[in-house]
C-alpha cells in the first residue's frame, strides 16, 4: 500500500512575454514518493480563470474523489490571476494550502493589481479575495517555507511532499512552455 495523503499541486508556466495571452497550468497528483498523474490546462495571463481551472482539474482527475489537499505556489498564478482559495475549497470540498519560499508582499501585490489596467470591479474583487484570505489565514513558517492554510493541516507531514510536487509542476510547466525547465518556485 502506498504511503501518504494524495495531493494535487498546481503551478503555472512562464509569462516572459506579456504578449502571450495564456500560459500553461500544470497539476501533479501524487503522494509521498509517488507521482500518480499529470493534468494540464491553459489559463489567461493576469486573468480571472485560475480558480475555475483548478476546480476543473480536481474534478476531472480520475483521482478526484481521493485528493485530500490542493497545494498552490502563491495566491496569484500566471501573473495576477488570483486564486480564490475559499471558493476552491467550497466547490471541491478539498482544503487548499498556499506555499511560498519567500514571505509574500501583499502591499506589492495590491499595487500591481491597481496598475494592471484591469477594470475597477475586477481589481477590487481580487484585492478583496487576497485581504480576506490573509485576515483569516496568516502565513506560518514550516520547513523553511511560508505556509497558509485553514490550520487543520499537519505541516510536518504535508509541507515537504506538497512542495516537492509543486516544484515538479513548476518544472513541467516551464519545460513544456519553453523547451527547458529552469528557475525556482
Amino acid at each position: 500500500m502506498k504511503e501518504g495523503v494524495r495531493l494535487l499541486a498546481v503551478a503555472s508556466g512562464p509569462i516572459y512575454e506579456r504578449k502571450k495571452k495564456t500560459t500553461l497550468l500544470v497539476g501533479i497528483i501524487g503522494r509521498r514518493g509517488t507521482i500518480e498523474g499529470v493534468l494540464s490546462d491553459r489559463i489567461i495571463v493576469d486573468g480571472n480563470d485560475a480558480t475555475s481551472k483548478i476546480i476543473k482539474m480536481a474534478r476531472k482527475s480520475r483521482f478526484g474523489d481521493q485528493i485530500k489537499l490542493i497545494a498552490i505556489n502563491g495566491i496569484a498564478l500566471a501573473g495576477l490571476n488570483v486564486v480564490d482559495v475559499k471558493n476552491v475549497e467550497h466547490r471541491t470540498g478539498i482544503p487548499v494550502v498556499v506555499l511560498t519560499r519567500k514571505k509574500p508582499d501583499f502591499k506589492a501585490l495590491e499595487k500591481a493589481l491597481m496598475h494592471s489596467g484591469e477594470g475597477r470591479d475586477s481589481i477590487n474583487g481580487k484585492i478583496a479575495v487576497v485581504k480576506a484570505l490573509n485576515a483569516e489565514r496568516p502565513f506560518k513558517r514550516a520547513h523553511g517555507f511560508h505556509v497558509q492554510s485553514d490550520g487543520k493541516i499537519d505541516y510536518d507531514k504535508i509541507v515537504a511532499t506538497a512542495f516537492e510536487l509543486l516544484r515538479l509542476a513548476h518544472m513541467i510547466a516551464n519545460g513544456v512552455s519553453t523547451g527547458i525547465s529552469k528557475g525556482r518556485i
